[in-house]
């Protein structure tokens, strides 16, 4: 019994992860996102050295207060989520989100949202962005992954842009710091400085 169980856990999950990228292809992605989960006050840094897209944000050597929520914290094999909030980024009241499930590095996979542990390897906007001309996705890359492995403060995680067809790089990282109280509304929308979400993304 304990095998049949897994196989059965594990179509779920595969399941779980199919509904999860159909509803990101239609721009449905709002049961993922807004999935509970803990909020951190952070910190984004883009590298001096990054080789970046133009925008207001994205400048080497850039360094700004961020949000952070991550979740759902469940014990078994599901999609997740992490939202990252630049508040104020272009003035007041004009934030920069990006909304980001576990998934696959390289296309096809950076387009999939993936059942994962509680940490996941890698979390993608699943689908793209128009950065000055170019066309990339965002992510974040945790330094380490697990069943066991939660997030926390002093948590480094590499920030990351990959092309269409590619892999993703690091252009920066998001420093963890203590948890943030009260709840943080998150919307693709919230977009500006010449990085702008495309459909299906802008309709999360």
């Amino acid at each position: 019994m304990p095998a049949a169980n897994s196989v059965a856990a594990n179509l779920a999950a595969v399941g779980t992860g199919v509904r999860a990228t159909a509803a990101a292809v239609l721009g449905q992605g709002g049961e993922l996102f807004s999935a509970p989960g803990e909020t951190f006050d952070a910190t984004l840094s883009v590298d001096t050295n990054a080789e970046v897209p133009s925008s207001a944000l994205l400048r080497p050597g850039n360094s700004v207060p961020a949000l952070v929520r991550v979740g759902p914290d469940d014990p078994g094999s599901v999609v997740r989520g992490l939202c990252v909030k630049i508040p104020n980024a272009y003035g007041e009241g004009r934030d920069q989100d990006f909304l980001l499930a576990s998934s696959g590095d390289g296309a096809p996979l950076h387009h999939a949202a993936l059942p994962a542990d509680p940490v996941a390897p890698l979390y993608s906007s699943l689908w793209l962005y128009l950065t000055g001309l170019q066309p990339v996705l965002f992510g974040v890359r945790p330094p380490i992954t697990g069943p066991d492995v939660r997030f926390g403060p002093g948590d480094e995680l590499e920030f990351l842009i990959s092309p269409p067809v590619g892999r993703f790089r690091r252009i920066g990282s998001l420093t963890l710091a203590g948890s943030h109280p009260g709840e943080v509304a998150f919307s693709a929308r919230n977009s500006g400085g010449n990085i702008r979400p495309l459909p299906p993304v802008l309709f999360y």
